[in-house]
């Protein structure tokens, strides 16, 4: 049995996404997986059950029978915990990684928001818990500019030297991923430091789902729910995408249009004249004239309603950070194939002694 330890840098990384691909892989090549999150970020309440996103998320995809307080032991949520001396803490973390690692191949222990951030609601530190738990560690470091980048991976390789397996610089600006691939890769690496790949700035992984949309506005889906895993890929106050029989929803004055993902024209930047749509959001709680109903029905537009006005779910949806969950199978799907370009992800799971 082996433990791999996935870290972040923070900062929206794609922490929970890579943490799902490697995964997805080790399965596929008839692994037993199981997975460990000791420290919550992301409280979630399921069923009157506090846990944490990924705990949930991982549950599900890895089909884990062990329970959510063993999958995430420490919820951001709870304080009794915190009052306990971070020995304690530690030892009892140990333990819980040896029992969960009974019968399985690989353990992934997936850290907390930041590796380097010391935290209170995280008394003991991703660097330490790697030491103790004796686990590889592979880094997902979203990168910002080439300074800050070295500096992190070089802090890292200094504190956790030989157990580092791989370094995945993820969110790469377009314009400057030639320069990271041919410049700073292959000089991080004549010293040794494994860097894996460096990943592009993706939009798809930005997109959220209908269905994560409904979730964070709790709104209620009058039509469409078969279509919730659609994907948004912009929103608009305004009427200009509705057409043909959609025309009609311009009587409804509060309203989001919910776009689905659409290419900026290569050489002006701008968005195409025609937009789809993928659902269309009624704010205020009144609900709509049954025309309007049955116009949602013939187009085949999901329709949603939320009780918020519409700047208020406007905010609500910016100021809220998106979460992973099972239904997101298309963003895990595309990260996987983004890795597998140069054959990123296999050589990953290589320098973690896995075999083909």
């Amino acid at each position: 049995m082996s433990l791999i330890f996935i870290g972040a840098t923070g900062d929206r990384a794609g922490h929970s996404l890579i943490t799902w691909s490697i995964a997805r892989r080790l399965v596929e090549r008839g692994n037993s997986v199981g997975f460990i999150k000791p420290f919550g970020t992301h409280p979630v309440n399921i069923d009157g059950v506090w846990t944490d996103c990924d705990a949930l998320l991982f549950k599900e995809v890895l089909n884990l029978q062990e329970p959510f307080e063993r999958i995430c032991p420490y919820l951001l949520s709870e304080e009794a915990w915190r009052q306990r001396e971070n020995k304690e803490v530690l030892e009892e973390i140990k333990s819980l990684a040896r029992e969960l690692s009974v019968g399985k191949d690989f353990l992934l222990v997936m850290g907390s928001e930041h590796i380097f951030f010391d935290d209170s609601s995280r008394p003991i530190p991703d660097v330490s818990l790697i030491t103790e738990l004796k686990a590889d560690f592979v880094l997902v470091s979203r990168f910002r500019d080439t300074a800050k980048s070295i500096y992190s991976i070089l802090s890292v390789s200094s504190l956790l030297k030989d157990r580092v397996k791989g370094i995945i610089l993820n969110r790469v600006a377009p314009e400057k991923l030639e320069e990271i691939s041919n410049k700073m890769i292959p000089s991080l690496a004549q010293k040794g430091i494994p860097i894996i790949t460096a990943l592009p700035e993706d939009p798809v992984l930005s997109f959220r789902s209908l269905g994560e949309i409904r979730d964070i506005l709790d709104s209620e889906i009058l039509w469409g729910g078969e279509y919730l895993g659609q994907s948004v890929g912009g929103m608009t106050v305004g009427s200009t995408d509705l057409k043909g029989e959609l025309r009609l929803f311009k009587r409804a004055y509060n309203k989001i249009i919910l776009l689905k993902p659409f290419p900026l024209d290569a050489e002006t930047g701008e968005p195409p004249a025609d937009r789809a749509i993928a659902g269309i959001l009624l704010t205020g709680g009144r609900n709509p004239a049954p025309q309007l109903l049955q116009v949602a029905k013939n187009s085949k537009t999901p329709l949603m309603l939320v009780k918020d006005d519409t700047f208020a779910v406007l905010e609500r949806l910016e100021k809220t950070t998106s979460s992973l969950a099972p239904k997101d199978e298309f963003k895990v799907k595309r990260i996987t194939e983004l890795m597998d370009r140069d054959g990123a992800l296999d050589r990953l799971l290589h320098s973690l002694g896995v075999s083909q």
